[in-house]
């Protein structure tokens, strides 16, 4: 966790009280971009999916589906995480993929379909290299094999199967993140979160600092007054996640003020003294689709991956290519 620094006569600003919702029967944030959730509009599923071409270190790399998709689980989730959480792991990976090939090449790498960037599409290792180096992924490969050729489909199409790291109690819907009104990106309750080391974390900058910052990004923000002015009344998201907020008199969007200080999420408050600010945040990533530590905590309760998949992503039908 960041250093949290606080001065005695702290001023806590809380934009929101965020209601807690639980209940039930090192991971990385990845494909997020707001293009990635976008409906797809072609008929069928009519294409070849067994290979893909990754951008892997700026190079267009053809690659076996399935070997692609054992190098996005090795990246994208720990490999010491219950075989049911592998596995769902798995098939939002695959699903993920199939949806940029079924979507065609983007314009950020018009020479591949999908790249290892896990800010706009996913990361990515090498398994055979490091397997000849002596690292042990064999629950990893277990898990692409076990649920090989399995995507998530809505309406008879692959869905843009996107994950992140640890949610709050809740997932966001995409359209509070993106807006974008998925059907199937909705919000849903997200137990097993503080199992995560990061869950709670904050981040604190000099009030000089952070008008330099907001200066830049928000010139039209006024901050002439004490920090704890600067902030004022903030739409949130059903899941806790800031929408909008106003600063120094400027509607901003949440995800912007996540972007510009690096906070692992857009569920925050605040902290304030008379020349300091702290950003106090819970969960790490977008928060939209699978979280993997729900999956986890899913999966400890006994849970199959069909069934965190189908909690994760609403009214989706898990079929084979």
């Amino acid at each position: 966790m960041r250093k949290l620094l606080l001065t005695g006569g702290a001023l806590v600003l809380m934009l929101y009280l965020l209601p807690v919702f639980w209940s039930l029967g090192e991971p990385e944030e990845s494909a997020s971009p707001p293009a990635a959730v976008q409906a797809v509009q072609a008929d069928g599923m009519a294409g070849d999916y067994s290979a893909v071409t990754v951008m892997l270190d700026g190079t267009p790399t053809e690659l076996p589906l399935e070997d692609y998709v054992a190098g996005v689980v090795a990246a994208e989730i720990p490999n010491d995480f219950p075989e049911e959480a592998l596995r769902a792991q798995a098939v939002a990976a695959r699903t993920y993929a199939v949806y940029k090939l079924f979507r065609g090449r983007p314009e950020a790498h018009p020479e591949a379909d999908l790249c290892d960037d896990y800010r706009h599409c996913a990361a990515w290792r090498d398994i055979a290299v490091e397997t000849a180096a002596g690292s042990d992924l064999s629950r990893v490969q277990q898990a692409v094999q076990d649920t090989a050729g399995e995507i998530l489909t809505y309406d008879g199409q692959p869905i843009a199967a996107v994950f992140h790291c640890v949610s709050g109690p809740r997932t966001e819907a995409a359209r509070d993140v993106w807006g974008e009104d998925i059907p199937y990106l909705q919000s849903a309750v997200s137990p097993g979160g503080s199992a995560y080391d990061g869950y709670e974390d904050a981040v604190t900058l000099s009030a000089d600092d952070f008008r330099t910052a907001v200066a830049d990004a928000f010139p039209s923000a006024d901050l002439s007054g004490a920090p704890n002015t600067w902030f004022k009344a903030s739409v949130r998201s059903e899941a806790g996640g800031v929408i909008t907020v106003e600063l120094g008199g400027v509607t901003v969007e949440g995800a912007a003020v996540r972007e510009l200080f690096g906070l692992q999420s857009t569920n925050f408050t605040l902290t304030t003294t008379e020349d300091s600010i702290t950003f106090h945040t819970i969960g790490y990533g977008h928060g939209v689709g699978l979280s993997q530590y729900g999956a986890r905590y899913m999966a400890e309760q006994g849970a199959s991956y069909a069934e965190i998949l189908a909690h994760y992503y609403l009214n989706t039908a898990l079929v084979t290519l």
